[in-house]
This record gives structure tokens, sequence and C-alpha cells, in this order.
């Protein structure tokens, strides 16, 4: 069970945009008592579920389900407790326990957790074949559970690779979908090594994606070879 002492911050009418001139009212009082509490308990929750990530390319959403209008929050003088089993903490519906000490008074709360992270996907029905470019694909945010395969991150890393097949508006780009290099292509090989390039026609013999090696047949020679994919319909091997 992971419990954290929080010290709720004392009411300050101007942060809530409220005359200080003006008496608040009861439903005002029980309102802003709601926040405060319902703030404190997705720091904690934040606090505990990001201690050493480290992971930079995902992100913590956290949302704390609105209390019934009619529990009233009791002033704690002492920090108020918030506590969680761990199991819960693995799930995406953490319920918490906040409670008093002073007067041992408790509530659970209902915190909910979802992991994001950037996802290239698709602004429109696209058809086999077609190729990728600034306007037909975006970033988004998504929830990481609901992702099943790898993924891309940066829509530069897409740009040019072809589609092997119709893929619908919102989609997720997964490397299995595309290639920038599509079996049967008609492709550049540059052979480079000490200083010298020298270009051959070819055909491919796989689908590659950038950085992907794969078999390509020269086409003067009938040779096979394996070479590096490192741009649309062109690839290289080292001599």
């Amino acid at each position: 069970m992971k419990k954290l002492r929080i010290r709720t911050i004392k009411y300050v009418l101007l942060a809530f945009g409220l005359a200080t001139t003006a008496p608040l009212t009861a439903s005002e009082q029980i309102n802003l008592a709601h926040q405060q509490l319902l703030e404190s308990a997705k720091n904690y929750v934040f606090q505990a579920l990001t201690q050493g990530a480290v992971n930079q390319d995902t992100s913590l959403s956290v949302e704390a389900t609105p209390l019934d209008t009619r529990i009233v929050i009791p002033e704690c003088q002492s920090d108020y407790v918030f506590s969680a089993s761990d199991e819960t903490l693995r799930q995406s519906n953490i319920t918490v326990r906040a409670e008093c000490p002073d007067n041992d008074w408790y509530l659970y709360l209902m915190v909910k957790a979802v992991r994001i992270q950037p996802v290239v996907v698709l602004t429109r029905a696209m058809s086999p074949g077609a190729v990728l470019n600034e306007n037909s694909v975006k970033l988004v945010m998504m929830d990481k559970n609901l992702i099943r395969t790898s993924t891309f991150s940066d829509v530069n890393t897409v740009l040019g690779a072809r589609l092997k097949k119709r893929s619908r508006p919102g989609q997720p780009i997964v490397p299995g979908q595309l290639c920038f290099v599509c079996k049967g292509d008609s492709i550049v090989i540059i052979a480079s090594g000490g200083g010298v390039n020298i270009k051959a026609s070819g055909i491919a013999q796989q689908d590659g994606n950038l950085g992907d090696t794969i078999a390509v047949k020269n086409s003067r020679s009938q040779k096979l070879v394996h070479a590096q994919v490192v741009d649309t319909r062109q690839v290289e091997v080292q001599i």
C-alpha cells in the first residue's frame, strides 16, 4: 500500500476568481473543498505512477471523478493522508483513500490514470500504393493500453512511404503496412566504399522500410545482394 501525506492548500479566493468582499455560499465552500481534495488525490496518483519514470515518449494523464455535491469535506488541521494499494495503482481506474487523522474521517475517491503517447495516424482513407505526405498523416496522443503493436511517433519517419493495403482515417500507422521499397519495385542500388559511389538498377525482392536490409537483384548481372533501404526506391550496399 502506497501512502502519502499531502498538505491541502488553504482557500485562496482570488485563485478562483471570487471577490474577497463577497462571502462564500455554502455550495461554493463545498465546491472549493471538493476541488482541493480531488486535486491533491490527482497529485498523489501522478507522483506514485511517475516515480522513477524514464520513458520520455510516454506521458500520464490523470483525472479524478467529481464528488457528489452532498458530500461535505471537513476541515483538517493536519495534512490529509492519501493511500492506494499497489494492485489498484496498476489499473486505469484507481481507488484512492483520503483520510484526516484529526477526526478519523475518510473518503474513497476514484482517479483515472491513462498513459498516452504520440502516434502517427492517417487523416483520410487511402488505397494500396498511395504515398504518404504531410497532408495524409498527423500526430495524435493515444491511450498506450489501446496500442497493441509498434507505431510511429514522428511524422517525418513515414513521409514518402507507400501503403500496402487500404487504411482508414484515424488508424495508427504500423511498420507492417508500409514500404519505402516494395517487392517488385525498380530501384537504384548504390554501392559505396573507399570514397567511391557506383549506381546500378535493380529489382526489390522484398518489402522494406528505412533502415531495413532486404534482398535485391542487380538488373544487369542478375546477382542477388542484400542492401539497406536508405530512401524511397533506393538501397545501399557497402563494397
